[in-house]
């Protein structure tokens, strides 16, 4: 109950909008169309093509930790800023992002390294207040960047340091992004005295061929370009620096597969190497009229910003590129795990132990019910968010450390369901919510701790959709089955423990059979699983097997499973046995499925960090004291029992001692 109810006050703590509101008395929240609107531009990133709202999304979650912040504004009214609303600022109106809390700290020795005062340990600052100490930042990012590089250990603070220096640098990048819409280029008369004019880029970028030509002809003769086109070329090209970084949002005219942003379209046109010029030049003149109009007011924006995406989504759909926007943009406002974990799941658990005050009463009963409906639709729940990311992927549904919780998630849940219906004695539907709170409590806390878009594609190796299938899925769901195994196991260490059980030794029997028959599908999924991984391994890699850490996990579940089974069989362990080893399957089965990924070595390194490290030695430490308790009971039940022998009088009658 203890691990149940710090489980839950950790997910409320990292799920819900942050409740510290910022005071911005000028702040003037977006138009809802204007928003709905730009939620379904496409942008390509990480090798997909997907909605704004997912790309800004995962942006926000990367540099302040969360996808919301409360503003007050004039009033006391408190306004909620969404990830496009915030990205929409940081675009469309610079002077405003400055004042966002946008930088998540979680030291305040990193504050100080950079010479400014810090307000707490852990806070979120603005990039306005972060300015003063711009330059001391990037130096010190810059020298824990050369470090990095020579595979230096870098201190936490030091790491922290660096990553706030690439947000920062990120985020300027956003800021400055149609800066050649808001400036334009000045052009400068050859007459002395002469008036400077300001010049849209995209009419400059018109006379490309003209601006080649001279800069040619002064080449030839040996001689620099004059003194106004020097300048008009440095400004072209500053103003395209600004904005070649993020937001590659333009569809190549070409057959090119990567997208491009406002700054490549701009040199490549300047330098003659576009493929479709005139496309060019239209895209730049089409977001200046944007970010003039938006200064003009929201209806006009609105027409103009739908009409840009209606023409992205017509180049996106003619390159086949836009199947997966529409599903997407579905996935991200349904939050299916979302709901399942906080509308389904944290129910069904407090109903699982307001069920255990009056187990045999209707009051018992019905609370059963309301559990089997609440475990019913959190799976239903599951099983819609998976299958809609498996679609937007095209590929099946676990391919990397994030998709295996809620899948796994979604198997423990099932099992656990048709474990009740074969039984019907209401344990293991004790297990399915509970689990199912913890499987996803863990996806969300790891979701916040590394903030990169699972859905992206892929490693060429991996990108094999039947082995996918059949091995990654086959094994996945022995890990569920594992983890209901050991569930069963801690059922029966706790009722023996703390004694609800009652005494009564048909339940005890009933829970080992449960444990055994769920030890037994792990044994078959996981060897199952293993074998086809070694043929998936010897079609990629030529060997069927490399002693590779995650082989060596999935062969360890194997051979746990096997010690269990062949001790029970051959009367070496009995009822306690087979609970407690199942108890230490769940640390077979989190070594193989998490540590693996966290040892910096092996073909499946892609998951280290401190604190998911730190997690997985909080779980062992857990896991490991309910095994001392356990195995303390265990001890203690057996000198009991010695001690209550009973010792026969002369006449035969049995009395005890």
């Amino acid at each position: 109950m203890l691990v149940l109810g710090a489980a839950f006050l950790m997910a409320v703590k990292e799920m819900l909008p942050e409740r510290s509101y910022v005071w911005m008395t000028n702040y003037e929240p977006w138009n809802a169309q204007v928003v709905e609107t730009a939620m379904g531009i496409p942008v390509q990133d990480g090798g997909r093509v997907k909605p704004f709202e997912s790309y800004a999304g995962y942006m926000m979650l990367g540099m302040r930790g969360d996808r919301m912040i409360t503003i007050v504004g004039n009033g006391e009214k408190k306004v909620k800023v969404t990830p496009t609303e915030w990205m929409m600022d940081a675009l469309f109106r610079p002077a405003v992002a400055v004042q966002h809390p946008s930088f998540r700290i979680d030291n305040s020795d990193v504050i100080k390294l950079i010479g400014l005062k810090a307000r707490a340990k852990r806070d979120r600052y603005s990039y306005e207040e972060l300015l003063p100490a711009r330059e001391s930042l990037y130096t010190h990012g810059r020298e824990y960047e050369q470090l990095a590089q020579q595979r230096i250990d870098l201190d936490t603070v030091q790491k922290q340091t660096l990553g706030l220096a690439r947000n920062v640098r990120v985020f300027e990048n956003l800021l400055g992004y149609f800066a050649f819409a808001r400036t334009g280029v000045e052009l400068r008369s050859q007459e002395e005295g002469g008036a400077p004019q300001i010049q849209r880029i995209s009419t400059v970028m018109a006379t490309a061929e003209v601006i080649q030509q001279v800069i040619r002809e002064a080449q030839a003769k040996g001689e620099p370009p004059s003194a106004h086109v020097q300048d008009l070329w440095r400004q072209v090209t500053e103003l395209s620096n600004a904005s070649k970084y993020g937001l590659a949002v333009l569809p190549p005219a070409g057959d090119e597969k990567e997208w491009l942003n406002a700054g490549n379209q701009i040199m490549n046109v300047m330098t003659g190497s576009s493929a479709g010029p005139e496309v060019a030049i239209a895209d730049v003149g089409r977001l200046e009229h944007l970010v003039a109009l938006q200064a003009r007011g929201p209806d006009e924006f609105q027409a103009e910003l739908q009409a840009w995406r209606e023409e992205l989504e017509k180049r996106a759909k003619a390159r086949g590129e836009y199947r997966s926007l529409p599903i997407e943009l579905s996935y991200n406002r349904g939050r299916w795990f979302f709901r399942a974990l906080f509308f389904c799941f944290v129910p069904g658990a407090i109903f699982v132990v307001l069920g255990w005050i009056s187990p045999r009463s209707r009051w018992g009963m019905l609370m059963s019910g309301v559990v089997w409906i609440a475990s019913v639709a959190g799976l239903v729940l599951l099983v819609i968010g998976i299958t809609q990311r498996s679609v937007i992927m095209g590929r099946p549904p676990v391919g990397n450390l994030y998709d295996t919780m809620p899948f796994i998630t979604a198997g423990i849940v099932l099992l656990a369901l048709i474990a009740e219906l074969l039984t019907r004695k209401r344990l293991a539907l004790a297990v399915a919510p509970i689990l199912g709170f913890l499987g996803l409590v863990m996806a969300r806390r790891y979701e916040f701790g590394d903030p990169s878009d699972p859905m992206d594609p892929l490693l060429a190796v991996l990108r094999s959709n039947y082995w996918l299938t059949i091995h990654v899925l086959t094994i996945t769901f022995g890990y569920a089955a594992g983890l209901v195994t050991a569930a069963m196991g801690h059922v029966y260490v706790f009722l023996r423990v703390f004694r609800l059980d009652g005494g009564n030794i048909s339940l005890r029997s009933l829970i080992t059979r449960m444990t055994y028959g769920c030890l037994c599908f792990t044994l078959l999924l996981s060897l199952t699983g293993t074998v086809l991984g070694g043929i998936w391994a010897n079609d990629s890699w030529g060997r069927f097997w490399g002693w590779d850490p995650k082989e060596n996990g999935a062969l360890m579940i194997v051979l746990w499973s096997l010690l269990v089974l062949h001790a029970r069989m051959g009367g070496i362990i009995k009822e306690w046995g087979v609970n407690l080893w199942a108890v230490f399957g769940a640390v077979v089965v989190t070594f193989s499925w998490w540590h693996v990924n966290l040892l910096g070595v092996g073909l499946h390194a892609y998951g280290f960090s401190d604190s998911k490290k730190m997690a997985v030695f909080t779980f062992y430490g857990i896991e490991g004291l309910v095994l001392l308790f356990g195995i303390g009971f265990m001890i203690w039940e057996i000198v009991k029992r010695k001690g209550a022998q009973v010792v026969k009088d002369p006449a035969g009658s049995g009395i005890p001692s």
